[in-house]
């Protein structure tokens, strides 16, 4: 039995739930810095003189430089409207960059200190490659006054290393860092904060991992233990973290997403519904349905099946299905995300750009006819 929700994930979901959608967006100011394009996200209220820094993960080098900061996701609003800068840079280049990213960050973080302020403390939150990037942040050798504060790695590439770089992980953090980790990537990251250490009072690492499968495969709600958690952390020290249950070597941030009331329409035949897309990734074109797995329930398409999508007059043949590795290379899929809704996509293509897709679209989801489900492979436990 994994161990429980600890009680800091409990108070997270609890403050979520109870933050009403802002009414005004956040000042956003964007620029670019040796290259690089970058995004900030300020709140409307007063500065708080605290910086969230987000690293994105691997992007194809034939996709643009975008620094894709989406300040209505739910984590990142809700430290907003606390008083934090949210921000976000594209890294000069796309591809395998690890060292000239770390640079790039650190440029940003700068550019809002000469701006703004210095800030009193500055968080990164990495994914991907960006996690592996968070952990570098976190091991180099403290500066006074500190440049940053503490690091969260989300599915962190710990195994990735760039070409002709020196930079070596030695597993010893010298600021506060909060892995957060699917349930089928954990072994890395278990590694990591296990690893053997000859000095006892040298700073750990800790794990927090989700009892779901995939990659960077987690919700809002998660992302927000992970932030307060380290939070707590810098503020009040190791003891502030929840402990985990005897033995076990992880913190267990699983929140699952709460059903939400139907937001699409239904077809008079019960055989689709118009669903709204959200936001569409300009990197990877997966577009953000509004569509929820109980919507596809009751126009009876079961996961595993296929069905129509339409949208400015075109249509597409689409797999219900449990990830991106459900289809082949060029297949459109289906399937729901950790917040509980769903990402249209192709595997290796562009869904957006094939279909003109573009937030805020109508798309309309059609049933085909009746055919025996398709068994879905789950994700190989890495």
């Amino acid at each position: 039995m994994p161990p429980r929700l600890p009680a800091l994930a409990i108070l997270t979901l609890s403050l979520l739930l109870s933050i009403p959608a802002s009414s005004a967006a956040p000042a956003m100011e964007t620029g670019e810095i040796s290259g690089a394009k970058f995004a900030i996200a300020r709140p409307e209220t007063t500065w708080n003189r605290r910086v969230l820094l987000l690293a994105h993960g691997l992007r194809s080098e034939d996709r643009p430089l975008v620094a894709d900061l989406f300040p209505d996701h739910l984590a990142y609003r809700t430290l907003l409207e606390e008083g934090w800068i949210v921000a976000k840079t594209s890294y000069r280049r796309n591809g395998l960059i690890v060292a000239d990213a770390i640079a790039d960050l650190d440029a940003l973080r700068a550019h809002i200190a000469a701006k703004f302020g210095e800030p009193t403390r500055v968080v990164v939150e990495g994914e991907s490659m960006g996690g592996l990037i968070a952990t570098f942040i976190a091991e180099r050798a403290l500066v006074r006054p500190p440049l940053y504060h503490g690091a969260v790695a989300i599915g962190a590439a710990l195994q990735v290393r760039e070409p002709g770089s020196s930079l070596e992980l030695t597993h010893r953090p010298h600021l506060p860092l909060v892995f957060l980790t699917n349930q089928s990537e954990i072994t890395g990251p278990q590694r990591y904060v296990t690893a053997e250490v000859t000095d006892p009072t040298a700073l750990r690492a800790v794990l927090f991992r989700v009892a779901r499968d995939g990659h960077v495969n987690v919700n809002q709600a998660e992302r927000l233990v992970a932030l307060r958690a380290l939070d707590a952390w810098i503020e009040r020290g190791s003891s502030a973290l929840p402990a985990p249950p005897p033995g076990a070597e992880f913190f267990d941030a699983t929140v699952a997403p709460q059903p939400q009331p139907s937001q699409v329409t239904l077809h008079a035949d019960g055989r689709g519904f118009d669903a709204r897309v959200i936001e569409v990734s300009a990197i990877y074109g997966n577009a953000f349905l509004n569509a929820q797995p109980a919507d596809f329930a009751a126009a009876g398409i079961p996961r595993g099946t296929h069905f129509l999508i339409t949208c400015h007059a075109q249509t597409f043949r689409v797999l219900h299905g449990r990830d991106f590795g459900s289809v082949k290379r060029g297949e459109w899929v289906a399937f729901p995300n950790a917040d509980g809704f769903t990402w249209l996509a192709r595997n290796y293509a562009d869904a957006a750009a094939t279909a003109k897709i573009r937030a805020g679209d109508t798309v309309t989801v059609r049933r085909l006819d009746e055919e025996k489900p398709l068994p879905l492979k789950k994700p190989p436990t890495r």
